[in-house]
């Protein structure tokens, strides 16, 4: 069910005067402000289901993690990054820490904007071109080495490598599947071992790289 209800954590008066009609374009009119971590803490308490759109960078968070870890108790919570400029270290961290927010720049057209607002509320996938470009390390990947890992996948497991690169929790993918959680957790396991490899971000990379995850998922 799309989400109904905005925090904005952006400490900007023309970037809120100019999200809040964006916002109101798109059908969301409930809309609260968040000054810093602690008023978005306690705004986040009184909701269940919410967007929140935030600034990272002019707000009071010291790194990403300590991002995630709020993130990671609200977890009916949905996240757009919404800043001036990507740095790539900090686009790698919330790949990681932060695989179902969302990254746009300010920068963006209006298109861009109206897309990057839609699929957030939607619970749909949202990376600016310039983040996934980062992400993509604009490297063509080696395709002999590429092809071996896919073929130890099964079908099933290329079906979890796709929702997992969609931000997919374990628990979400669980449910859509009729699976148990274990299930879904020991597959997990034989995917990261059969790619050699550790982390989510290093699993969507990969995806994208080797068409296990199609690039239009990610509404760029």
């Amino acid at each position: 069910m799309p989400i109904t209800h905005v925090i904005l954590a952006d400490n900007q008066a023309l970037t809120r005067l100019g999200l809040t009609q964006l916002l109101a374009e798109q059908g969301l009119s409930s809309v609260e402000y968040a000054e810093n971590k602690i008023a978005l803490e306690i705004t986040l308490r009184s909701k269940s289901e919410v967007l929140v759109i935030i600034d990272y960078l002019l707000f009071d968070f010291v790194e990403v993690k300590e991002l995630a870890l709020l993130a990671n108790r609200f977890t009916k919570t949905n996240w757009l990054f919404l800043i001036d400029v990507l740095d790539e270290s900090w686009v790698y961290q919330v790949s990681e820490s932060l695989p179902k927010a969302n990254i746009a720049l300010k920068t963006g057209s209006k298109e861009e904007l109206l897309t990057a607002l839609s699929s957030s509320k939607n619970d749909r996938k949202y990376y600016c071109s310039e983040a996934l470009d980062i992400i993509l390390g604009n490297k063509k990947s080696n395709a002999s080495v590429s092809d071996k890992r896919i073929l130890q996948l099964t079908a099933t497991e290329k079906e979890i490598v796709q929702l997992l690169a969609q931000g997919k929790t374990t628990k979400n993918i669980a449910n859509e599947r009729h699976l148990s959680y274990h299930t879904i957790i020991t597959h997990r396991k034989n995917i990261f071992r059969k790619l050699e490899i550790n982390t989510l971000y290093e699993l969507t990379k990969y995806a994208l790289k080797n068409g296990l995850a199609d690039l239009t998922e990610y509404y760029i």
